[in-house]
């Protein structure tokens, strides 16, 4: 797995620059963009405020199962209410059978 590449999905999918990841966990922006480009090696700790910041656990930041957009999709669900599961669950069948003309 390429962190740097993963890394760099995440915070994309996130809208958030390198400037702002970095601000957000408090590293130098220049030590975000080595880690993208694969110049830096970072500890788990650094890694795991990395994926805090952008919204994935850990697991979900190693599951390749999965692309990045659905990951991040499974985490805003799993905040949401139970209730508005639901409402999003009506919604999203509704979308995925309608018929086209």
């Amino acid at each position: 797995m390429n962190i740097g590449k993963r890394i760099q999905e995440l915070r994309k999918i996130n809208n958030m620059t390198a400037k702002q990841l970095a601000e957000t966990i408090d590293i130098s922006p220049s030590f975000i963009s080595a880690i993208e480009n694969n110049t830096s090696k970072l500890s788990l700790l650094t890694l795991t405020h990395i994926c805090e910041a952008l919204g994935v656990s850990l697991s979900e930041f190693f599951n390749s199962s999965l692309s990045s957009i659905d990951q991040k999709l499974l985490s805003v669900i799993m905040e949401l209410p139970e209730n508005k599961k639901y409402e999003l669950l009506d919604f999203l069948t509704g979308l995925s059978f309608t018929k086209k003309k």
